[in-house]
């Protein structure tokens, strides 16, 4: 069970909360009363990324797995490793990349664990060591 954490909102002005993946709305901060999530799997991690909207929900679903807390990073279309600090500092190009289906070592088709690695695991943007 993961535990509640914030979620930043577009409205700043309002108070969203997720847990087990969904995003829930919040009134009174402590009241967890009959809460309906008012968005499904808004921080998830997904081994297959083949939408923008699967990238942020693993994006925001952090860097680690819930269960052994084992490093996540993201593998390019041409097998590229990357860490989620380079993503998020390359998000522009990576978006446009995904958008426009171009093959130019920035579109992201999915997510992997250090855990499946037998060699160690190097980002291949910053040289950054994952494991």
């Amino acid at each position: 069970m993961n535990i509640l954490k914030s979620f930043q909102p577009s409205n700043k002005s309002q108070k969203f909360y997720t847990f087990e993946c969904d995003c829930y709305k919040v009134d009174r901060l402590g009241y967890c009363g009959d809460l309906k999530p008012i968005r499904k799997n808004v921080a998830r991690h997904y081994r297959q990324i083949d939408s923008i909207n699967k990238l942020k929900a693993s994006l925001r679903a952090g860097e680690y797995t819930s269960v052994g807390m084992y490093r996540l990073f993201f593998i390019t279309n041409d097998g590229a490793c990357l860490s989620f600090s380079s993503v998020l500092d390359n998000l522009q190009s990576i978006y446009h990349s995904m958008m426009n289906d171009i093959n130019d070592g920035w579109k992201i088709i999915g997510l992997s664990s250090v855990e499946e690695c037998d060699e160690e695991v190097y980002c291949d943007h910053s040289n950054e060591l994952l494991s």
